[in-house]
């Protein structure tokens, strides 16, 4: 099994002036723009710490609102689908823990 690569999604907005990342959104704004890519949490609750999806476990701070999530993947067959298309329809940035490498993906015109 190839080892399973850990991300770090943040806004690619510029720190505050406190050098603190950019706000990506409240908790409970954060479960329900990920409820249609089939990611929440397993009971149900908004305040919980992990969210679990299609080949991915998202594990969120304790702060609110939220300025960054780490996701782990636990399927590999799987994973890279959903984080193409979660890249696709938010603007944020996906940084590879490990080797600090981002994905970038080109967006199109919005017109």
């Amino acid at each position: 099994m190839a080892k399973l690569t850990h991300w770090r999604i943040h806004s690619p907005k510029p720190a505050d002036a406190e050098g603190r990342a950019a706000k990506m959104a409240s908790r409970a704004e954060l479960v329900a723009m990920l409820a249609p890519f089939n990611i929440g949490p397993e009971d149900g609750s908004p305040e919980a710490e992990v969210l679990h999806g299609p080949g991915v476990r998202m594990h969120l701070p304790f702060e609110d609102p939220v300025r960054q999530i780490l996701v782990e993947e636990d399927d590999d067959s799987i994973a890279p689908f959903v984080l193409m298309a979660l890249a696709r329809r938010f603007d944020w940035k996906f940084t590879d823990v490990d080797t600090d490498r981002t994905l970038y993906l080109y967006r199109g015109d919005d017109e």
